[in-house]
């Protein structure tokens, strides 16, 4: 079982818990730190001090631009039903059906559904979805429950979370100071920019069924947004 409390402390990953110990290959599937698609770039850049007089060289020249570009699809989640049994009882006392969740009967409200009509996975998905509900009008209903004392066939980590799109930008520049009280003083000027953009990257998908029409399907969360810090330090 992946525990993403060793990578994030669960602030993005959610945990996919066990669901039935008595049959742990029902448990095999996609980490819940899965990621199919991933790419990085960074960079930094110098600018050059070919300036005419010295003010335009130290005030112009010789900063130093950086940056972290990192684009990812989004991480698994499982779609998984916290009701408990509800039992359907005929003239004689036998059950014969479940209104509720806990679908093998054992006790544990945390049980996976049947596959839906349109398959284990989404496509054409976008931040407006999960927004609205990734799983459109339908929500929860699309997902059939199994047969009577059976768990469900849909399988673990089988939908991807909102993707992930970031740029982290620095900026820096070192001026020295002629003479300070006999010793020569340099000042590190240095500015840090995260989510360069401004994008909104989801997290948080609500996927129990046992959930309200509003919430499941729907990211409930997100990273936070682009924030700026800048400071000054001086060496001398």
């Amino acid at each position: 079982m992946s525990q993403s409390d060793s990578l994030d402390g669960g602030a993005i990953t959610t945990t996919t818990g066990v669901v039935d110990w008595q049959n742990l290959k029902y448990q095999r599937g996609r980490s819940d730190f899965s990621i199919h698609q991933q790419f990085t770039a960074d960079g930094d850049w110098i600018v050059p001090n070919h300036y005419g007089n010295a003010f335009e060289r130290n005030t112009l020249g010789g900063w130093q631009f950086s940056g972290v570009w990192v684009m990812a699809s989004g991480l698994p989640f499982t779609v998984t039903t916290s009701a408990p049994f509800a039992p359907v009882f005929d003239s004689g006392g036998n059950v014969i059906g479940n209104t509720g969740g806990d679908y093998n009967a054992d006790g544990t409200n945390y049980d996976i559904p049947n596959a839906p009509s349109f398959g284990r996975r989404l496509s054409g998905v976008s931040n407006k979805k999960f927004l609205q509900g990734i799983f459109g009008a339908a929500g929860a209903s699309a997902f059939p429950a199994p047969p009577l004392g059976q768990e469900g066939n849909l399988g673990r980590g089988t939908y991807d979370g909102p993707g992930y799109n970031n740029l982290d930008f620095t900026f820096e520049k070192f001026f020295d100071v002629p003479w300070f009280f006999s010793e020569k003083m340099r000042f590190e000027a240095r500015g840090e920019v995260t989510d360069l953009f401004n994008r909104v990257n989801l997290t948080g998908v609500n996927s129990d069924l046992n959930s309200s029409a509003s919430a499941f399907g729907h990211s409930q969360n997100q990273l936070p947004p682009r924030y700026l810090q800048f400071h000054l330090r001086a060496s001398f």
